[in-house]
């Protein structure tokens, strides 16, 4: 005959010796409320599974009668904050003014979202701006293009200034590139703090 090993009452935690492996109480009345107890957390937790699945169906519900705009404006958001890191980190200044010193800094489209939203997310078309040329100057357009041309060469302002073709963005291009866009800015940072 085996000789089983105490064990400890999951309800009144006296010591006792168990019949069987598989026991965890030490009457049959501890063992109706063991049962009870286990039957009520696996009911919360269901129940938790259940609220969450339903908190991601109504977030997913919300999400689908956003506009477009909003979704463009979340994007537009994420493209700036990284490209605005990725030419701090760089060393750029202001591209219009030369300024490496500024209050607040923008990321300033060569071809504004309003003439040519089909260019809001090429690199290209964003370079780092101080507030007072961006806001007060309305971009600064001529020292812009000048600076722009020694930076990326006549032929692609060129190609900048005669983009003139249609593009709509759907959602999931829209979530591809903000997903891109906080990547590169994540990886960017681990990279300054390393």
């Amino acid at each position: 005959m085996i000789k089983r090993a105490q064990r400890r009452c999951k309800i009144c935690r006296a010591k006792f010796t168990p019949a069987f492996d598989n026991v965890r109480w030490c009457c049959p009345e501890h063992g109706a409320e063991f049962a009870m107890q286990e039957l009520a957390k696996k009911r919360e937790k269901q129940s938790k599974a259940q609220v969450k699945k339903e908190r991601a169906e109504w977030r997913e519900r919300k999400a689908s009668v956003k506009k477009l705009s909003h979704w463009i404006n979340m994007t537009q958001r994420a493209f700036n904050d990284w490209r605005r890191e990725f030419l701090l980190a760089a060393g750029h200044g202001c591209i219009s003014c030369g300024t490496k010193t500024a209050f607040a800094w923008h990321a300033g489209h060569y071809r504004t979202t309003a003439a040519a939203p089909q260019l809001r997310f090429t690199d290209d078309n964003v370079w780092l701006q101080c507030a007072a040329c961006n806001v007060h100057k309305s971009g600064n357009i001529e020292a812009y293009r000048c600076a722009l041309v020694e930076l990326i060469g006549a032929d692609r302002v060129a190609a900048l200034e005669s983009n003139n073709e249609t593009h709509r963005y759907t959602r999931e291009e829209l979530a591809a590139i903000r997903a891109d866009a906080r990547a590169n800015l994540r990886a960017l940072k681990q990279q300054e703090a390393a």
